[in-house]
């Protein structure tokens, strides 16, 4: 009984001892891989750089080369006047002769409504 108890002890620190050299393994290619992001990241934090994108595409003749651009001066002490707005014209009511045009003349509102779907035609 006591040999059994002491081989399964054994035992018990073989595994662990190996889930221990496993996690380690696990532990090290994570820091790689982390390592390997940071720079992937940093490599696209560079190349997004609006600097480097207009040079790019100045290069590549997408736009002009720019010339220097410069901002109108806003002073933020000084209270812009309020701008003089006009409404905009109301729209024109529907007349009655324009509402019913599509429907052939002489037929009730029945009729239209069942005719809604085809196209009207005349009849003698």
């Amino acid at each position: 009984m006591v040999v059994a108890a002491l081989l399964a002890v054994v035992v018990g620190q073989a595994l662990l001892a190996n889930g221990q050299v496993q996690l380690s393994a696990l532990q090290h290619e994570l820091t790689m891989e982390q390592g390997s992001h940071s720079l992937a990241e940093t490599s696209v934090a560079q190349l997004e750089t609006p600097t480097r994108i207009v040079a790019a595409a100045t290069r590549g003749g997408l736009v002009a080369e720019p010339s220097v651009i410069e901002l109108p001066y806003v002073s933020l002490s000084v209270p812009l006047p309020t701008p003089k707005v006009t409404p905009a014209p109301a729209p024109t009511p529907p007349t009655p002769s324009s509402a019913g045009a599509g429907a052939p003349s002489g037929t009730g509102s029945a009729s239209t409504s069942s005719s809604a779907t085809t196209t009207p035609t005349s009849t003698p």
